[in-house]
């Protein structure tokens, strides 16, 4: 399988060789021959006893390149595959218009990343050396900042794929600096090193520096802020698979930083949940605020990554406190979102894209109606709606049920202390539900219900079924956990193992399987329910003669569309609960006593990110004002620059001589 791994890698390169009708399909093939080696190696991991070691055949400096496949990491690479198949298979209808406008090597080298992105994120959930992990960790950043500027000449895009990896790198550091304490520490670069490391070590300083490192990439508040930048640019299938699972790496990496903690756990663990409730709740407001659907989703990633945070955090806390039972559900339920966001918010980003396909805009203002027009794209937004806001039946209310589960059973013998964190944990998860169901009713009904938001003529153009069959996949997925939520408990038992101090049979999860069944159960018997009951009600229907006629509107019908719902009216009841979260600016020029006949105006509203504007903004307009100083160094004359190295080497010296370095 490494050969085949190497190979279908190797063969990328044809890419910016063949002709470009042609580089869909190679893509697709190379996709599949990828998928069938990663996959089966993670089969073998997360099936068998043992971890599989898979040498590539590459020697670096350091030595030869060895991939390490555990549960943890087997679980993770089963999830990327799945979903960036689905995300090539998509990019198949949304690129087609492109593939014939852009140059050759573009749509290549667009391709080329696809490919190398999921190789990527294999190669970062495989790697346990600090060397290879950072490697394969830049490479990561670097196909995806690749893929977000596809429409690079876009001034805009182009600055939001620079911030973009700029903050990829400041993460970067923050992960290197990390490994190069525990090495100074024990003399090796490697997550193995961790185990000796904290044993003999405060834990706290160097968890945090790799959560920082990490959190980045995952979308933490307040580190989230690449993100609702990134994905709007991007293309929808880029986006899908950013939000979907490439972001989890992050949260792979802290997982993976967390299963050797043997210290401070109660301290870490106060700090992950204080970080995921805030980033949950916050997320969830910030996502009703905005206009754009993208960006609407992108905040609801930071919601996601939150309310995963929220498990890990109560997971560590379990541990802290000898509670296996809140140890392991906490955990499971994290792994288990981890999935279930995946699914829906690829789903969700693949039904934009074709929302932007039909119509031209992802902006709700200029949306409405789409349901007559966009049957299949309407319903599989609505199932993504449902399933992200945790409403039966489907995936999403299976993860946080085990969180929950976790957390209540813990009430029965918890401290003070404890019961604090679960009230809190179960609060904001009930909030952070209750917002989500709100923004998606806003969402779904402002976007598909009523009718178009525009004064222009309205053209929509027909979806492709290439564009269809990737939401038929992963809406069969979300149905399939939230049906027989059984089938995963399975594999997230063997994901557990790589938490030294959690039980793959723990009594607690072999308990709540139980419940998932009955959950499932009463799942399928509900819907099919449903559908017996709407069946004799189209058949009773059909056999009665109805009229149609205009909606009543309590004596007064609505003009035209003006008269609709918009994003801002429909988010503004909540408007002055959310503003320590939101800026809110309203662009209007007001009208004086003196101005008799006032001059056409305009009205618009704009809502930022509070915590973006008072902390990331703040430092850069720091950085922006002082680093000028810097140039003072530049002084033109040749002696000056000539001094520069002397003055350091003497530095160097004289730290050396009093042992210092």
């Amino acid at each position: 399988m490494s050969l085949l791994f190497n190979t279908s890698l190797l063969l990328s390169f044809a890419l910016f060789f063949v002709p470009k009708r042609m580089k869909y399909l190679v893509t697709l093939l190379l996709q599949v021959l990828l998928i069938v080696s990663t996959g089966t190696w993670a089969l073998d991991a997360l099936m068998g006893s043992e971890v599989v070691i898979v040498p590539l055949g590459i020697s670096t400096w350091s030595g030869e390149i060895i991939m390490t496949i555990d549960k943890l990491s087997a679980f993770f690479i089963l999830l990327l595959d799945f979903v960036c198949f689905a995300g090539v298979l998509y990019a198949g209808g949304y690129l087609r218009t492109s593939i014939a406008k852009k140059r050759d090597v573009i749509i290549s080298l667009h391709f080329f990343s696809l490919l190398w992105l999921n190789a990527s994120m294999v190669l970062v959930t495989a790697m346990g050396d600090g060397l290879s992990f950072l490697l394969a960790w830049e490479l990561m950043s670097l196909t995806s900042f690749i893929l977000v500027i596809f429409e690079g000449q876009k001034e805009t895009t182009l600055r939001t794929g620079i911030n973009y990896l700029l903050q990829m790198h400041l993460g970067f550091a923050l992960i290197m600096f990390g490994f190069l304490v525990v090495k100074d520490a024990t003399g090796e670069m490697s997550f193995q090193a961790l185990g000796p490391y904290f044993a003999t070590h405060s834990n706290t300083i160097v968890f945090l520096i790799f959560f920082a490192g990490f959190g980045i990439k995952a979308g933490f508040i307040p580190l989230h802020t690449w993100l609702p930048k990134a994905h709007p640019a991007a293309p929808s299938h880029v986006s899908g698979i950013m939000s979907g699972v490439m972001i989890k790496m992050g949260i792979y990496g802290i997982l993976r930083v967390t299963s050797f903690l043997s210290a401070d756990q109660e301290l870490i663990g106060s700090i992950v949940l204080s970080v995921g409730i805030v980033s949950g709740l916050v997320g969830v407001i910030l996502a009703i605020m905005q206009h754009d659907l993208k960006r609407l989703l992108a905040y609801h990633s930071v919601e996601n990554i939150g309310i995963i945070g929220i498990g890990i955090g109560m997971s560590i806390l379990g541990m802290a406190n000898q509670d296996p039972a809140l140890a392991v559900l906490g955990m499971a339920g994290a792994l288990l979102h981890c999935v279930n966001h995946a699914l829906f918010k690829s789903l969700l980003f693949f039904t934009t894209g074709n929302i932007y396909h039909a119509t031209g805009t992802v902006n709700m203002d200029e949306l409405g109606g789409l349901v007559h027009h966009a049957r299949a794209t309407s319903l599989a937004f609505l199932v993504g709606a449902i399933a992200i806001s945790g409403i039966p039946p489907f995936n999403g209310f299976i993860s946080e049920f085990l969180i929950y589960n976790g957390i209540v059973v813990n009430f029965t013998h918890a401290t003070f202390a404890m019961s604090l964190a679960g009230l809190a944990s179960l609060v904001s998860l009930v909030l952070i539900g209750g917002l989500c169901v709100y923004c998606f009713t806003k969402a779904f009904g402002l976007t598909f219900l009523g009718s178009r938001r525009s004064f222009h003529p309205v053209t929509y153009h027909r979806i492709p079924w290439i564009m269809i069959f990737p939401l038929v996949l992963l809406g069969l997925a979300i149905t399939l956990i939230g049906f027989f939520p059984r089938l995963i408990v399975e594999p997230l038992a063997g994901a557990l193992t790589a938490f030294g101090n959690l039980e793959a049979q723990s009594p607690a999860l072999l308990s709540t399987s139980s419940a998932l069944q009955a959950i499932g159960l009463t799942n399928l018997v509900f819907v099919v329910a449903m559908v017996v009951v709407s069946s004799l009600r189209a058949w009773q229907q059909a056999r009665v003669v109805r009229a149609t006629g205009p909606t009543w509107g309590c004596g007064y019908s609505a003009g035209d569309f003006r008269h609709q719902y918009t994003p801002t009216s429909y988010a503004s009841s909540l408007l002055e609960v959310v503003e320590p979260a939101v800026v809110y600016r309203k662009d209007y020029p007001s009208i004086a006593e003196a101005d008799i006949f006032p001059e056409k105006r305009s009205f618009r509203t704009h809502t930022s990110d509070r915590v973006e504007q008072s902390v990331v903004i703040t430092i850069i307009d720091l950085l922006i004002k002082y680093l000028p100083m810097a140039g003072r160094a530049q002084t033109g004359y040749i002696h000056h620059y000539l001094l520069y190295p002397v003055v350091f080497m003497i530095v160097i010296v004289l730290l050396t001589h009093f042992n210092y370095i």
